[in-house]
């Protein structure tokens, strides 16, 4: 069994992803979260364990919690019924002296409930895998991310040679989270040493004109950079979205195909896929 590595939680940053994890984090907070976290490891460590509370009872070595977890949790959760608080007094730098039992999960509020029982999973003895995939995490995404607060449009394929197989697939992405992943199949395999796709995010909320060499409104916009990636010949990939700056409200992606590494500022000579609202 490989040996499971948890992120060093400080308390800003728990309090942060607990937040985030339960869509109550303001701009400025999201912000701070990137800083603290800029990998999103944390973030999705939290996540996960929200994604996946039915394998606490799993048997494993134990494991050791993340530093100021357990202070964290039950100052913030002190009135919580006996039932789901966590083993008081317990050090938050050595092994949990407890003994595995199955849980009892009692009604109290979705939200307080729901963290515990992911702390607790943190404490107890449970098998991890030693990555997740990243179809792994579109799963947690979606799951956790309320319908309200995310999009998810189709493709639309253009006459480019890159969609000469045909290419299905869609784009899903949270504002509030800043966050989001590509689901495609039927691209053309591109060398990496050659040249790469580049995402680009269009926001309703930036200003217009600064490229007005490609039209009016949205498309004289200056879109966010939303990161270089590959396509192999392995059918559908699954891709996270590195969007380089906070997006306050997506209004379109394109998908261009750029020299090795990506540009800048893109010449939209080769644009193969698209993604708009229906």
């Amino acid at each position: 069994m490989s040996e499971t590595r948890y992120p060093d939680f400080s308390d800003r940053l728990l309090e942060l992803g607990l937040d985030q994890a339960l869509m109550e984090s303001t701009e400025s907070e999201q912000h701070e979260l990137r800083t603290l976290d800029p990998n999103g490891e944390a973030q999705l460590q939290i996540e996960m364990l929200l994604a996946e509370l039915d394998i606490a009872g799993a048997e494993a070595d134990p494991i050791s919690p993340p530093a100021g977890l357990i202070e964290s949790v039950q100052s913030r959760f002190a009135d919580a019924p006996p039932e789901l608080r966590l083993a008081g007094g317990a050090s938050a730098r050595t092994e949990p002296a407890m003994t595995p039992r199955p849980m009892s999960w009692l009604p109290w509020t979705v939200a307080a409930a729901a963290l515990l029982m992911a702390f607790t999973v943190l404490l107890m003895p449970r098998s991890v895998p030693a990555s997740v995939s990243p179809a792994q995490q579109r799963a947690a995404f979606l799951e956790q991310t309320p319908p309200d607060q995310r999009i998810q449009w189709d493709w639309i394929v253009t006459e480019d040679p890159a969609n000469a197989s045909g290419v299905t697939g869609d784009i899903v992405w949270s504002d509030k989270s800043n966050r989001g992943y590509m689901r495609i199949s039927g691209l053309e395999a591109n060398n990496p040493s050659e040249r790469q796709y580049q995402l680009w995010i269009f926001d309703a909320t930036r200003p217009e004109g600064e490229l007005p060499q490609f039209g009016e409104g949205l498309l004289s916009q200056r879109p966010i950079d939303g990161g270089v990636f590959d396509i192999d010949e392995n059918g559908e990939v699954i891709i996270p979205i590195d969007a380089k700056l906070n997006v306050r409200q997506a209004a379109a992606f394109a998908v261009t195909i750029e020299p090795s590494g990506g540009v800048v500022v893109s010449d939209r000579s080769r644009v193969p896929l698209l993604a708009l609202a229906p």
